[in-house]
């Protein structure tokens, strides 16, 4: 199954506390909906308008509402400036269907979006359509594994307007060139999108320029993680959710003392500990043939909760690995035991299950606010 990789940056125009490009991205199993919109200006006004519209085509596309009513929504909520007759906001929206292996994009007045095919740029046939009398240009195109759409607005396409290298701005052409020798180069698309936003910097350098996104949406091969943390509720279902960790997709992560015990004997293994990895804050890492990572449990959650929410720097090598495997991540799959450790009743020991439980519901929070699906099965 393929998934929809989306990177993306932003630069403020000089003088200006917030941006007036916005995007807004919506997935699921199924499919992803980017949206880009460059409000009219600058600052909160830009802001306002351009969050504005990008959330409601999201939404809307997103929720499968037909092209031709999102759009009509957008343009008869969205002013119009009446000393230039047009719309305070520029829109392209794109459609990632996971299954059909299928990207559909619609253009309202926006400037740049190439679409990659290894180094080389796949021209897209559009189609024109009307909408309260409004040009729309929509598109649609097989993707596969590999392929890349950049997107940006015209902070990028008009930087360094007025200098002598660049009297018109960069251009729509030299933007291209530069993609291309990055992508030949074998540099990051994330990180090419961070170029391009530097870029602009040093061109508009001198100069107020203007607010300028730049994202990339790359199609590649879902990513799935799954987490066994603590024992079932009814020792009878051992069996049966340890065979369901094993047979998931994707890496997999025990988390745990107990729930490690509870996989050796289902399987007959042995966990084998690290003790090179044990320090003031990380308990011993385990190692099993078939498991991606095994770690201590409340701790180590605790740990990566606290470094998730910027409450702590200083933490354990099990929660700096179970962060980076989770970050990795399209689709993170969390399977919870209900049993209550004896350990957790020792009136010593402040932590109980509910703890865990808080503690999952909130990693997944966050994990689901970078974008990310999160499922959690309670056994």
């Amino acid at each position: 199954m393929i998934t929809c990789e989306v990177n993306y940056s932003h630069k403020n125009k000089s003088g200006e506390e917030v941006c007036g490009d916005t995007i807004r991205i919506k997935r699921d199993v199924d499919k992803t909906v980017v949206s880009l919109s460059d409000g009219l200006g600058s600052g909160v006004k830009a802001s306002i308008l351009s969050t504005l519209t990008a959330t409601m085509a999201t939404t809307m596309v997103f929720n499968e509402v037909p092209i031709e009513e999102v759009f009509s929504s957008i343009l008869s909520t969205l002013p119009v400036c009446k000393e230039r007759g047009i719309s305070y906001a520029t829109l392209s929206t794109f459609l990632v269907d996971h299954y059909q292996k299928k990207c559909f994009i619609v253009e309202y007045e926006f400037p740049v979006i190439f679409f990659f095919r290894g180094e080389k740029v796949i021209e897209l046939e559009k189609v024109k359509k009307k909408v309260k009398g409004k040009e729309l240009f929509i598109s649609e195109v097989s993707v596969k594994e590999g392929d890349a759409i950049f997107a940006m607005t015209d902070g990028i396409s008009q930087a360094g307007m007025g200098s002598s290298r660049y009297p018109f701005g960069l251009g729509v052409e030299n933007i291209r060139t530069e993609i291309r020798n990055l992508l030949e180069k074998r540099v990051r698309h994330a990180d090419i999108v961070n170029y391009l936003i530097n870029l602009a910097k040093r061109l508009d350098k001198g100069t107020r320029g203007d607010d300028a996104l730049a994202a990339v949406l790359r199609v590649r091969k879902e990513k799935v993680v799954t987490i066994m943390v603590g024992p079932p509720e009814n020792r009878n279902k051992d069996r049966y959710v340890v065979e369901k960790f094993l047979n998931s997709p994707g890496k997999k992560i025990i988390c745990g003392g107990t729930t490690g015990q509870i996989v050796e004997r289902v399987i007959n293994g042995r966990i084998d500990l690290d003790l090179d990895s044990i320090s003031e804050k990380s308990p011993p890492l385990g190692y099993l043939k078939g498991i991606d990572l095994i770690t201590e449990g409340i701790i180590t959650l605790t740990q990566v909760f606290r470094y998730l929410e910027g409450q702590d720097t200083e933490i354990g090598y099990g929660a700096k690995s179970l962060i980076g495997l989770l970050s990795e991540a399209d689709i993170i799959n969390f399977i919870v035991g209900r049993a209550i450790n004896p350990a957790h009743q020792n009136p010593l020991f402040t932590h109980d299950i509910s703890l865990k439980f808080r503690l999952i519901s909130d990693i997944a929070r966050i994990f689901e606010k970078m974008g990310k699906i999160v499922k959690i099965e309670y056994y």
